[in-house]
Protein backbone atom coordinates (compact mmCIF):
# COMPACT_ATOMS: atom_id res chain seq x y z
CA UNK A 1 0.00 0.00 0.00
CA UNK A 2 1.34 3.40 -0.89
CA UNK A 3 1.40 6.53 1.24
CA UNK A 4 -1.18 8.11 -1.04
CA UNK A 5 -4.38 6.30 -0.22
CA UNK A 6 -7.51 7.29 -2.15
CA UNK A 7 -8.84 9.43 0.68
CA UNK A 8 -5.67 11.48 1.40
CA UNK A 9 -4.40 14.70 -0.12
CA UNK A 10 -0.97 14.56 -1.80
CA UNK A 11 0.56 16.74 0.93
CA UNK A 12 -1.08 14.54 3.60
CA UNK A 13 -2.65 17.60 5.21
CA UNK A 14 -6.13 16.11 5.09
CA UNK A 15 -6.79 12.41 5.36
CA UNK A 16 -10.17 10.87 5.79
CA UNK A 17 -13.48 11.54 4.13
CA UNK A 18 -13.13 14.90 2.37
CA UNK A 19 -16.86 15.44 2.03
CA UNK A 20 -17.27 15.43 5.82
CA UNK A 21 -14.38 17.79 6.50
CA UNK A 22 -12.42 18.35 9.66
CA UNK A 23 -13.37 21.82 10.73
CA UNK A 24 -12.91 23.39 14.13
CA UNK A 25 -15.91 24.55 16.17
CA UNK A 26 -17.07 27.92 14.92
CA UNK A 27 -15.57 27.51 11.45
CA UNK A 28 -19.04 27.60 9.87
CA UNK A 29 -19.81 30.87 11.63
CA UNK A 30 -16.54 32.39 10.45
CA UNK A 31 -17.10 31.35 6.85
CA UNK A 32 -20.67 32.70 6.99
CA UNK A 33 -19.27 36.01 8.25
CA UNK A 34 -16.77 36.08 5.39
CA UNK A 35 -19.57 35.40 2.88
CA UNK A 36 -21.66 38.19 4.42
CA UNK A 37 -18.67 40.51 4.13
CA UNK A 38 -18.15 39.60 0.49
CA UNK A 39 -21.82 40.17 -0.21
CA UNK A 40 -21.77 43.52 1.55
CA UNK A 41 -18.64 44.75 -0.21
CA UNK A 42 -19.92 43.65 -3.61
CA UNK A 43 -23.26 45.39 -3.01
CA UNK A 44 -21.42 48.52 -1.90
CA UNK A 45 -19.23 48.48 -5.02
CA UNK A 46 -22.22 48.05 -7.31
CA UNK A 47 -24.53 50.60 -5.68
CA UNK A 48 -22.01 53.36 -4.90
CA UNK A 49 -19.54 55.07 -7.18
CA UNK A 50 -16.56 54.35 -4.93
CA UNK A 51 -14.53 52.57 -7.59
CA UNK A 52 -14.45 52.45 -11.37
CA UNK A 53 -17.37 50.85 -13.19
CA UNK A 54 -15.08 48.07 -14.41
CA UNK A 55 -15.16 46.54 -10.93
CA UNK A 56 -18.92 45.98 -11.29
CA UNK A 57 -18.18 43.13 -13.67
CA UNK A 58 -16.28 41.39 -10.88
CA UNK A 59 -18.47 42.47 -7.97
CA UNK A 60 -21.75 41.22 -9.42
CA UNK A 61 -20.72 37.55 -9.84
CA UNK A 62 -18.99 37.59 -6.44
CA UNK A 63 -22.15 38.97 -4.83
CA UNK A 64 -24.38 36.47 -6.60
CA UNK A 65 -22.20 33.52 -5.61
CA UNK A 66 -22.01 34.72 -1.99
CA UNK A 67 -25.80 35.15 -1.89
CA UNK A 68 -26.33 31.66 -3.32
CA UNK A 69 -23.93 30.14 -0.80
CA UNK A 70 -25.64 31.94 2.10
CA UNK A 71 -29.08 30.87 0.84
CA UNK A 72 -27.97 27.24 0.62
CA UNK A 73 -26.58 27.44 4.16
CA UNK A 74 -29.86 28.91 5.41
CA UNK A 75 -31.92 26.21 3.73
CA UNK A 76 -29.65 23.49 5.10
CA UNK A 77 -29.87 25.01 8.60
CA UNK A 78 -33.66 25.19 8.37
CA UNK A 79 -33.83 21.58 7.21
CA UNK A 80 -31.66 20.45 10.12
CA UNK A 81 -33.84 22.43 12.53
CA UNK A 82 -37.02 20.93 11.10
CA UNK A 83 -35.50 17.47 11.35
CA UNK A 84 -34.55 18.06 14.98
CA UNK A 85 -38.04 19.35 15.81
CA UNK A 86 -39.73 16.43 14.11
CA UNK A 87 -37.47 13.99 15.96
CA UNK A 88 -38.71 15.41 19.29
CA UNK A 89 -42.38 15.19 18.35
CA UNK A 90 -44.20 12.16 19.76
CA UNK A 91 -44.87 9.51 17.20
CA UNK A 92 -48.50 9.13 16.21
CA UNK A 93 -49.51 5.52 15.93
CA UNK A 94 -52.00 4.72 13.25
CA UNK A 95 -54.53 2.10 14.25
CA UNK A 96 -55.80 0.07 11.39
CA UNK A 97 -58.56 -2.41 11.60
CA UNK A 98 -57.64 -5.97 10.95
CA UNK A 99 -59.30 -7.62 7.97
CA UNK A 100 -61.88 -10.24 8.84
CA UNK A 101 -60.50 -13.71 8.45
Amino acid sequence: MSALTPDCDPDMAHCGQPWQGKSKPGAGLLSAAVLMGLLGVSLLVVTKDLVADAFDFVAVPVGVLAAVALTRRGVRLAARGASAVSARMPAVTVRRSQPAA
